[in-house]
C-alpha cells in the first residue's frame, strides 16, 4: 500500500523528528539514490542519517575543508564535497574508510553546486563562483568537458541523463545533448532580463517536462523543458533577507515546495500554481535547504535544525494497491543495516511464531502408561516447562 499525493495529503505533513548535530547553518541536503540515506552538509561536518529509522549513522568532521555543498555519488558508499579553506578542489570521500579517494582541481573560486549524471556511475558536474562549469569522471582527476563564457551559471540534468540545462544570469537557458557535449547548445531559450530577482536554482521536474527556477526573491517559477515557455509562478512567501531559498518538486511532479522565512514550507500545485498549504515546523529561521525523498512519502528541511516531515499517522489518505509511474512509496520497517552504508536491500525473513508451552514428553509418558484407555489427558498450555512440575501420584487425575 502507498499514499497517493493530493491536496489533502500535502496538508497533513507534520514534523516527525528534529536534529541539531552542529551549530552551523546547513548548506546542502542530498538523498542517496534509493532514498535510504540523507546527507546534511555544513562548514563543520557531513552528517549521514537513516531516512527510515530517522537517526544519525555517522558524522565526518570537515573543519579542514569548510565545504559548501556535498552529494552522494551513484554508489552511496562515496560522497563528493567541495572545499573553501585552503583550496577550491573537489574531493571524493569513501564513507567506509573515511579516506579521500581522489581530488579534482580546476576551479579558482568556491564550488556551489555538484550534480551527478543519472544513469552513469562515475560522471558528475561542478559549478563554481568563477563562472566555470566542469564535467568529471570519478576515475580521473582531469575534467572531461569544460563549459566557458557563462555568468553566474546554474546546471541540471534531466531524469534520464540525456540532457544538460545551463543558465546565464537571468538572460537565457541553454540545452545540451550530454552525448555530444560541446560549445554549441541544441537549443537556447532567451528571456527578458529581470534585475529584481537573481536566479539561484535550476532543476528538472522528475517527469522531465518542466524546469523549476528558484530566485533570491519571494517567488519561483517553472518553464517548459521543450520550448522554454513560461508555465507557472509560485509566490506568496516571504524572503526578506534575499537568500537563495531552495524549492523542490515532489517525486510525482504534481506539487512544488519552497522554503520561506520563519521555518515555513509553502506548497503549490505544479500544474496551475494553486497554493495548497503553508506548513509550519520547528525551523525558526529561513528554510534554505529542502529535499523530497525520491522513493518515499517524506521530505526534509533545514536551517540550523534538520526537520524530517512525514504525513500524520492518523490522517485520511488515498491509498493505492499498485504504483503508477512517478508515484511515491512509503517506507516499511527497515531491516537492520550496517552503519553507515546500505549496499543492497534484503527481503526481510519470515518471523517464526512462538511454539505453544506444552510438555510433550509428559503427554507421551502418560499415554504410554495406558492405565485408563478412556482417559483424556488435559495439558495446561499456560505454564512454561520450568514452571510445571509433575507432582501427581501415578494414576491421579489433575484438577481443572
Amino acid at each position: 500500500m502507498s499514499i497517493r499525493l493530493n491536496d489533502e495529503a500535502m496538508r497533513q505533513f507534520r514534523v516527525a523528528k528534529v536534529f541539531q548535530e552542529t551549530e552551523e547553518q546547513k548548506l546542502s541536503l542530498d538523498f542517496s539514490r534509493d532514498g535510504f540515506l540523507l546527507m546534511a552538509c555544513d562548514h563543520s561536518a557531513l552528517s549521514i542519517f537513516s531516512s527510515t529509522r530517522q537517526e544519525v549513522l555517522c558524522q565526518v568532521h570537515m573543519h579542514h575543508y569548510l565545504p559548501e555543498v556535498a552529494c552522494f555519488t551513484r554508489q552511496d558508499t562515496r560522497v563528493l564535497h567541495s572545499a573553501s579553506k585552503y583550496d577550491y578542489n573537489i574531493r571524493c570521500l569513501d564513507l567506509e574508510t573515511r579516506s579521500c579517494l581522489r581530488v579534482f582541481g580546476g576551479h579558482q573560486k568556491s564550488v556551489h553546486s555538484l550534480v551527478c549524471l543519472p544513469g552513469k556511475e562515475n560522471v558528475f558536474l561542478s559549478v563554481g563562483r568563477d563562472d566555470e562549469v566542469y564535467m568529471w569522471d570519478i576515475r580521473c582527476s582531469k575534467h572531461m568537458h569544460h563549459l566557458k563564457h557563462r555568468r553566474n551559471p546554474l546546471c541540471a540534468f534531466d531524469p534520464d541523463g540525456l540532457v544538460l540545462a545551463t543558465s546565464t544570469d537571468t538572460e537565457c537557458i541553454e540545452i545540451f545533448d550530454v552525448r555530444k557535449l560541446g560549445d554549441r547548445p541544441c537549443s537556447k531559450f532567451a528571456y527578458q532580463v529581470n534585475d529584481n530577482a537573481k536566479w539561484t536554482q535550476l532543476q528538472f521536474a522528475p517527469d522531465g517536462k518542466t524546469l523549476l527556477l528558484g530566485t533570491d526573491h519571494s517567488w519561483c517559477f517553472s518553464v517548459s523543458a521543450f520550448d522554454g515557455t513560461f508555465q507557472q509562478s509560485f509566490t506568496g512567501y516571504e524572503n526578506r533577507s534575499r537568500l537563495p531559498l531552495e524549492a523542490t518538486f515532489t517525486p510525482d511532479s504534481q506539487f512544488v515546495l519552497s522554503g520561506a522565512d520563519e521555518g515555513r514550507i509553502h506548497v503549490w500545485r505544479a500544474s496551475d500554481g494553486y497554493p495548497v498549504a503553508v506548513l509550519e515546523g520547528n525551523n525558526v529561521g529561513p528554510v534554505r535547504c529542502l529535499r523530497f525523498n525520491p522513493r518515499a512519502t517524506m521530505f526534509v528541511s533545514s536551517d540550523l535544525l534538520i526537520a524530517f516531515w512525514m504525513p500524520m499517522a492518523n490522517g485520511v489518505y488515498d491509498w493505492v494497491e499498485r504504483l503508477e509511474p512517478g508515484e511515491t512509496v512509503s517506507f516499511k520497517e527497515e531491516e537492520e543495516r550496517v552503519v553507515p552504508v546500505v549496499k543492497s536491500i534484503e527481503v526481510p525473513k519470515a518471523i517464526s511464531m512462538p511454539k505453544p508451552f506444552v510438555d510433550v514428553e509428559l503427554v507421551r509418558r502418560r499415554l504410554n502408561r495406558k492405565r485408563i484407555r478412556s482417559e483424556v489427558f488435559k495439558v495446561d498450555s499456560t505454564k512454561r516447562e520450568d514452571q510445571e512440575k509433575d507432582s501427581l501420584e501415578e494414576g491421579e487425575i489433575p484438577d481443572d
